[in-house]
């Protein structure tokens, strides 16, 4: 069924457009200020703020846990709060672990009902050009990087490890194991800088929205997060009034008073005022197929 979004106050990377939407078999096939020549039925989104669906990290899912306390993690962490994709990550030590890793990890996600990425997590001191080359040949578009000392980041072979990643270019994520050590972050950025390694050069945030940079430097935008034409059609919608008008998107998922009234994931509603809808399984599995293809890569 084609229908139109009237008067969406659209807010998007922390900036606000009034816009109106042509909704066609689950896709946005128009974006525009008004579609005044069409005859679908139309919805007006006047009193409501208009939000892509959220993109979190998650790197630490209950996937070996029974499944009603996946369901629960799923339902709190993502679906009520108007998230509908993931990103999550295999922790490995070496090259040979990374395979039966991602096999049982893709397997653990059958069940899961939002979309999801999946990266590698390793110690620096075993970040090698092979790992990187076999995560490359998986299409693994991030690669978190636990960093505990200076030492061991001088004493990588960052220019092997350059030529490994090219020409698929998973960005590096730093996670500093050592949070006394400030000069850790500082040492990083500018060795990542020097050497011109994709990169981020600091950590991400834990189950709070990515912005998008860091979606567009994962790969994950412009297929997610995105309300323009040919987008699918996943999007919030929040109570608008003098509370909300000013919010960012980051403050409308934080807020503890939950101005959330509806959400959709792939055209299907799975939020509506306090009704929930939890399908498992509809989630499905993100492959990038480039990084970085909408932004500098370093």
């Amino acid at each position: 069924m084609a229908y139109i979004i009237e008067n969406a106050h659209v807010l998007k990377d922390g900036t606000r457009k009034v816009l109106s939407l042509l909704i066609e078999k689950d896709t946005i096939t128009s974006v525009g200020p008004s579609f005044r020549m069409y005859k679908h039925i139309r919805m007006d989104a006047a009193g409501y703020i208009m939000t892509p669906t959220h993109v979190l990290l998650d790197s630490f899912l209950p996937l070996s846990q029974p499944f009603e306390v996946r369901k629960a993690h799923y339902l709190t962490n993502f679906i009520k709060k108007g998230c509908t994709t993931i990103i999550t990550c295999v922790a490995v030590q070496r090259e040979k672990e990374l395979e039966p890793a991602l096999k049982r990890i893709r397997t653990q996600l059958l069940d899961c009902p939002v979309d999801y990425v999946i990266g590698v997590r390793v110690p620096a001191s075993k970040l090698t050009p092979g790992l990187i080359r076999r995560s490359k040949k998986e299409r693994l578009p991030v690669i978190f990087v636990e960093v505990k000392s200076i030492s061991e980041l001088f004493s990588l072979p960052w220019g092997w490890i350059k030529e490994a990643i090219f020409p698929y270019n998973s960005p590096l994520v730093p996670v500093f194991i050592n949070k006394e050590d400030k000069s850790l972050p500082k040492v990083w950025a500018k060795l990542m800088a020097a050497e011109k390694i994709p990169s981020f050069r600091d950590e991400l945030e834990e189950n709070i929205p990515l912005g998008m940079e860091a979606l567009k430097k994962i790969g994950v935008y412009p297929r997610k997060s995105n309300l323009h034409h040919g987008g699918e059609v996943s999007y919030n919608f929040y109570l608008q009034d003098r509370e909300t008008v000013n919010m960012t998107e980051r403050e409308l998922f934080m807020s503890k008073d939950s101005f959330l009234e509806v959400s959709l994931h792939k055209g299907k509603v799975i939020r509506a005022g306090r009704q929930i809808s939890y399908s498992p399984g509809y989630g499905e599995y993100l492959e990038i197929i480039t990084p970085s293809f909408y932004l500098t890569p370093t």
